[in-house]
């Protein structure tokens, strides 16, 4: 069977499920970790789902991969969700919309939303944001520069608390490592700003190092750009 005919079978399939189990869609998701932060966000939506995985251990493609391969046989019984990486930010998959039948995280992964909903931590992102901020967007310019800013990014991570001298020491490490540049038209146009940038680099061991829980909050941008997607997708 050809590989299209067979992301194209099982698309049938789970939309099909849905409408037998009378819940409004099966989702397939990234990963395991991925299920409770999207079965959230659906439960807030007042939504009935039942979410699938995509990682494919035969093909060893990762969960996005595998989600993406369902593209072109989506609907309304039957999505993906994804993080959006770096293809929101840079504005790089247009097609990765609602209207595809696609939804996203608006913020480079899960773990970024989890931050976000932390009100203790609101004080610290704000100014940790502060000081990376020069050097993402300058980063965000160049994007051959991805691999290197994440490496060097994640190298940079060595704190475990949110003191005035942990910020002061990642500034001096930012201004001997990054450039500072100017922020690209782009992300500014998909909500980067001096305050947010943490939400747009990957947070999963910021998320670590602050014992961040897994709570989520409905009110704040990137996360009502995901409700008024839902509301869009299940309006017809």
């Amino acid at each position: 069977m050809q590989r299209r005919d067979y992301y194209r079978k099982w698309a049938m399939f789970y939309a099909k499920e849905a409408a037998l189990e009378k819940i409004d869609a099966v989702i397939f998701v990234e990963g395991e970790t991925d299920k409770p932060f999207w079965e959230k966000i659906f439960r807030h939506a007042r939504k009935q789902v039942r979410t699938i995985s995509g990682c494919n251990t035969d093909t060893k493609t990762g969960g996005k991969q595998e989600c993406l391969k369902y593209s072109g046989f989506l609907s309304k019984r039957f999505f993906i969700c994804i993080d959006s990486d770096y293809d929101y930010i840079l504005q790089s998959q247009p097609t990765h919309c609602v209207q595809n039948f696609i939804l996203q995280t608006y913020a480079y992964a899960i773990e970024n939303h989890y931050l976000a909903a932390n009100a203790g931590l609101q004080d610290f992102l704000k100014k940790y944001s502060a000081i990376i901020y020069p050097a993402f967007s300058a980063h965000l310019a160049n994007g051959n520069r991805i691999a290197e800013f994440n490496r060097k990014f994640n190298d940079d991570i060595a704190f475990a608390n949110r003191q005035d001298a942990t910020l002061d020491a990642l500034q001096k490490n930012i201004r001997v490592k990054y450039p500072s540049g100017t922020v690209a038209v782009s992300a500014t146009a998909a909500g980067l700003t001096v305050d947010n940038t943490y939400l747009f680099i990957p947070a999963k061991t910021l998320k670590h190092k602050l014992q961040c829980g897994d709570n989520l909050s409905f009110s704040h941008f990137p996360m009502n750009k995901i409700m008024e997607d839902i509301a869009t997708l299940f309006a017809n």
